[in-house]
């Protein structure tokens, strides 16, 4: 997890806006109001988003690099907690 609590603080210091947190919270409410909502994909201008709601997870991946380190999954909780969502 060490990989995926600093691809989550790269993703926080460089792409997490007022915007990006209306997009992410948009999903959420749309989740919230129907269960068949089970996947949304996001490409932001750094990262791109998989809210998996079926898994439960939530996969990052550093759109401007390639490799095993450029991607993470973690808990959705977790996401929404580390966003202030």
């Amino acid at each position: 997890m060490t990989n995926g609590g600093s691809l989550m603080e790269k993703f926080i210091a460089q792409e997490l806006n007022a915007s990006v947190r209306s997009v992410l919270n948009g999903a959420l409410d749309e989740r919230a109001r129907s269960d068949n909502v089970l996947v949304r994909e996001f490409e932001f201008n750094c990262f791109d988003v998989v809210l998996d709601f079926d898994r439960g997870v939530v996969k990052l991946q550093d759109a401007l690099s390639s490799g095993v380190e450029s991607s993470t999954e973690l808990p959705l909780s977790d996401f929404i907690s580390a966003c202030g969502l």
